[in-house]
């Protein structure tokens, strides 16, 4: 039997960090989270994770950095935007990176099966 998918969610509200972990737990993800770009990098170097769930703006280091850092940390890493910026693009640097609009997700999400989905995806092009 294969181990099962791990996920890191990075975002400062712990009340979206939490649901987004419980919800994901649900789905038998194994998830670990932080609230800062620095704190999740560090985790990097001690863990190995499938996906990430990204926050753009958060305290220290924005999301794009910590994307680009974890990218060359851990070149299998796969990544979705989950942001609260209404005036959110991609830039060159993500697109890079592989992301495309379909791995971004506006807060508040009121349905986050629809978020489940997107790991699913992306998780099965990875095998």
């Amino acid at each position: 039997m294969s181990e099962p998918f791990r996920i890191l969610v990075i975002d400062d509200e712990a009340s979206i960090r939490e649901s987004l972990c419980a919800f994901l737990e649900d789905y038998d993800y194994v998830v670990d989270s932080a609230e800062s770009a620095e704190e999740a990098l560090e985790m990097l170097h001690q863990e190995r994770f499938d996906l990430a769930i990204v926050d753009m703006r958060l305290p220290g280091e924005s999301g794009d950095v910590f994307i680009v850092k974890a990218a060359r940390l851990m070149e299998n890493l796969r990544f979705l935007i989950h942001t609260g910026s209404v005036e959110f693009h991609l830039t060159d640097t993500l697109k890079q990176q592989g992301i495309t609009a379909e791995h971004v997700y506006l807060k508040p999400l009121n349905d986050l099966t629809v978020l489940v989905e997107g790991v699913r995806n992306l998780l099965n092009k990875k095998k």
